[in-house]
């Protein structure tokens, strides 16, 4: 199955956007290399550089099962964050997902509430996903969080660890499935 096109995703403090080369600067480059912001993220490693980031958006942008999005608040006009919704298995109609709010001063504000209920619209009602599924580690509290209230179901820790920086963190499975969100919806 090939890839469905997407223009944006519009919210209501917040638009997705597909990811273009325009949005990596200094300001993003600051983020990935924010060892708080970013402790708990598989790709950010240490000393990340622009060319870095340019590598990772264009196989982001190239990608025929990943939707990467810049998170873009409609009010500031400003690139606050990525989500992504991949890699998609087009067979199975699954996949995985991964959000960064970079911009600090946006953390706590019910961005990353909003993101979690578009992408949940887009992947169930328009690509027609049966699940979403996602590993988190156990410690990230905010996360956590978020993922129980916005109604993802929590399977348990996985045998399977986080390692970064010399540690081993445990995960977390987290999924929501189509019926379940549109069960939800109906309530």
């Amino acid at each position: 199955m090939k890839k469905p096109s997407i223009k944006s995703i519009k919210g209501h403090k917040i638009n997705l956007e597909p990811f273009s080369k325009n949005l990596i600067s200094n300001k993003y480059l600051e983020w990935m290399n924010d060892k708080d912001t970013t402790k708990f993220i598989d790709k950010a490693k240490d000393n990340i550089s622009l060319n870095d980031l340019n590598i990772f958006a264009e196989s982001m942008i190239a990608s025929n099962s990943d939707y990467f999005f810049a998170i873009m608040h409609k009010d500031k006009q400003c690139h606050i964050g990525n989500v992504r919704l991949g890699p998609i298995d087009f067979n199975l109609m699954k996949s995985n997902f991964g959000i960064l709010i970079g911009d600090k001063s946006f953390h706590g504000c019910g961005v990353a509430t909003e993101v979690l209920e578009l992408i949940k619209h887009f992947g169930f009602n328009y690509l027609q996903l049966e699940q979403i599924h996602f590993p988190v580690v156990k410690e990230h509290t905010s996360a956590m969080r978020l993922y129980a209230k916005t109604k993802f179901l929590c399977l348990g820790e996985m045998e399977k660890t986080f390692d970064k920086n010399g540690k081993s963190w445990k995960l977390v499975e987290w999924t929501m499935s189509n019926l379940d969100y549109k069960k939800d919806k109906n309530e």
